[in-house]
């Protein structure tokens, strides 16, 4: 084993730890990747990355394996191991996928919340605004009618009886 192998293996453990301690399993990393399958593709959508970062996880993975399990020579890259220490870096910082997609569920569970409150909102009564709408209208135009012409056949009746009525 040479020497960016040992670097690998340690780095790995590290990640490994931690994703074991924040999804409490027993398999770190594979528990992550199972979670990452897990993930709905509307979801997944949102996060540009997602493809890339998915693969090269499951290539690392891959490639701890081989380098632990093998017994012919397998090939570590500086680029497997500096993924890698990213890799750490993002999960210590919440950079990483899931923290992505919990984000991405959050907001819209709020932006959701937020409409379902618009939608009551708007359809909930308001103080001073006539609930009936359109309907109360027509029934004021025909009261006003009704008086009108009440008020005219009253009208005439008196001048008809100022005149002398049916003589």
């Amino acid at each position: 084993m040479d020497a960016i192998q040992i670097e690998f293996l340690e780095e790995y453990k590290y990640v490994d730890a931690i994703c074991r301690d924040m999804l409490g399993a027993e398999k770190g990393v594979t528990a992550y990747i199972d979670h990452l399958d897990e993930t709905p593709m509307t979801v997944r959508y949102w996060i540009t990355e997602w493809n890339n970062e998915y693969r090269q996880l499951k290539h690392i993975r891959w490639l701890r394996n081989q380098i632990s399990h093998s017994t012919g020579y397998v090939e570590c890259t500086q680029y497997d191991f500096d993924w890698l220490k990213d890799f750490h870096n993002r999960l210590l910082t919440q950079q990483d996928l899931l923290a992505k997609a919990r984000r991405v569920v959050q907001e819209s569970q709020i932006q959701n919340q937020q409409q379902q409150a618009k939608t009551i909102s708007a359809a909930a009564p308001k103080y001073g605004v006539n609930v009936l709408g359109s309907q109360s209208k027509p029934r004021k135009s025909w009261i006003l009618i009704a008086v009108i012409a009440a008020l005219a056949i009253i009208i005439g009746l008196l001048i008809w009886i100022a005149n002398g009525g049916a003589k």
